[in-house]
């Protein structure tokens, strides 16, 4: 029925994985000159700023991710098609599934922004969280509330129009 690939547009990713990378190169550096008292200040934060740039380039460059809602095998109770809700991350050229979920168990899906981010965080405290997010410092996303068996759950998704409206389609109620 639906699937997105996420497109990021992740410009302040890349800019601060390359200032990282280049401000630890150069504390290393400065770090290892003769005569410096204190190397290992410099060259910790050299560390510390290379480890940033790692993690940066991990979690916000090398990952993007999908979303599909197909229906899913038989038909509700009321004859309606039911959809399932599946997201693949890929990092590199590896894709795996990590999300398969009933479109009958959202509770509720609602965009989250500075508005309500606290609220969000709040709600979120006592339940299972998944973020399926890959964009840097993203203002805008997508929360899902699930409960599946006794899994209560909330994941958080890349904001996308195309995203929301397809969720709304295959029967979520959106708050």
């Amino acid at each position: 029925m639906f699937k997105k690939v996420i497109e990021l547009k992740n410009k302040g990713a890349k800019a601060s994985a390359v200032i990282s990378l280049i401000g630890g190169a150069f504390a290393y550096v400065a770090g290892s000159a003769e005569g410096m008292p204190f190397p290992w200040i410099l060259q910790g934060i050299g560390v510390v700023l290379f480890t940033y740039s790692i993690y940066i380039a991990t979690a916000y460059l090398f990952k993007r991710h999908a979303l599909e809602i197909i229906p899913a095998h038989g038909e509700g109770g009321d004859g309606e098609t039911e959809y399932d809700l599946v997201i693949y991350e890929t990092t590199g050229t590896r894709e795996r599934k990590v999300c398969d979920v009933p479109v009958s168990n959202v509770d509720f899906i609602r965009v989250v922004d500075k508005k309500n981010k606290k609220t969000v965080a709040l709600d979120r405290k006592n339940k299972d969280r998944y973020t399926y997010d890959a964009q840097f410092a993203s203002q805008r996303r997508i929360e899902i509330a699930i409960t599946s068996g006794d899994e209560v759950a909330s994941i958080l998704l890349t904001y996308d129009e195309d995203v929301l409206n397809a969720l709304l389609r295959a029967g979520a109620r959106m708050i």
